[in-house]
C-alpha cells in the first residue's frame, strides 16, 4: 500500500516542479489533508454506497476555488481509482518530498514521560548528523513504552526502548547462540579464530557464530562486529587511546 501512495506523492511533486508550483501546491496539499484527516469525511469518501459523483461534488465545493488544477486532478484520480483511502498518507508523502527537497526531515519521538528540552535537542542534533538534514522533532507521550524512546521518520524506527532491548536478548537467547565478525589486515589463522571464538563465548555465555573478513585498509590487529557494537583492537584504536590520555595527563611518564 505504501507503495502506491509513494507513487502518487512523485507524480505530484514531478507535476509541481515541471510547473513550479512547490510553494503553493504545498499549502494546498496541507489544506486538503487537514480537512481530510477526520472521521467524518473519512466515512463519507470509504462509503460504498456514496456514489463516485457525490463525492466529486464534495472536491468541487470544497476545493474548486482554492486548489489548482492538477491537484484537482489527483484527487478526482484517486476516486476514479477507488483509493479514497490512499488520498491523505499520500499527500502526506507528497509533504515529505517537499520537505526532503528543500533540506527538511520531520521525526517523531515517542517516550514513556516528557523529554527535556535538552534530550529533545540532542536527539535532533543526532539525527541532523545522520541524516544530513533539518530535522523537525514532533514529541509524543505512549505509556506503553518502556523505558527510553522510539523515533519515526520517513517511515523507519529507530528504537531505543528497554522493549525492544528485552526483545533483542529474547531472540538472542531463543536461538541458542550470537553472530559476531572479525576484521582483519590480514587473515587470522584457525587457531587465533578459534581463539577469540571462546573468548567471546565465555563473555555471553552461549555459543558465537564467528565469520572472518579481510579489510586491507584496518591498521593492524583486528575489530570486531557483535550485536551491533565494535570491540576494536586495532592500532589506530590503541593510538586514538593513547592520544587521549596524553591529552588527560595520564602518561606523563612517557
Amino acid at each position: 500500500m505504501a507503495q502506491i501512495e509513494e507513487r502518487y506523492a512523485q507524480a505530484l511533486f514531478e507535476i509541481s516542479i515541471k510547473n513550479d508550483t512547490i510553494e503553493s501546491d504545498l499549502k494546498q496539499a496541507m489544506l486538503v489533508e487537514q480537512t481530510l484527516n477526520n472521521d467524518s469525511a473519512q466515512n463519507f469518501l470509504l462509503h460504498p454506497g456514496i456514489k463516485e459523483a457525490e463525492k466529486l461534488r464534495l472536491f468541487e465545493n470544497a476545493y474548486g476555488e482554492t486548489v489548482s488544477a492538477h491537484m484537482m486532478g489527483f484527487l478526482y484520480l484517486m476516486l476514479k481509482k477507488h483509493r479514497e483511502e490512499h488520498i491523505v498518507p499520500a499527500l502526506n508523502k507528497y509533504v515529505e518530498l517537499i520537505d526532503r527537497q528543500s533540506g527538511r526531515i520531520k521525526a517523531r519521538v515517542v517516550s514513556a514521560f516528557p523529554l527535556s528540552a535538552g534530550q529533545i535537542e540532542s536527539i535532533r542534533t543526532m539525527l541532523s548528523s545522520q541524516m544530513e538534514a533539518i530535522v523537525e522533532i514532533e514529541t509524543e507521550i505512549d505509556p506503553d513504552v518502556i523505558g527510553g524512546f522510539y523515533i519515526l521518520t520517513e517511515g523507519k524506527i529507530f528504537d531505543g526502548t528497554v522493549r525492544s532491548q528485552l526483545n533483542k536478548m529474547k531472540s538472542i537467547f531463543y536461538k541458542g547462540s550470537m553472530k559476531a565478525k572479525i576484521v582483519s589486515a590480514t587473515a587470522l589463522s584457525e587457531e587465533q579464530l578459534e581463539t577469540i571464538r571462546n573468548i567471546l563465548s565465555r563473555k555471553v555465555d552461549m555459543k558465537v557464530d564467528l565469520k572472518s573478513e579481510v579489510d586491507p585498509n584496518v591498521i593492524g590487529g583486528y575489530y570486531i562486529l557483535v550485536d551491533g557494537r565494535v570491540f576494536d583492537r586495532t592500532v589506530k584504536s590503541e593510538l586514538g587511546s593513547t592520544k587521549k590520555r596524553l591529552q588527560r595527563g595520564e602518561l606523563n611518564d612517557i
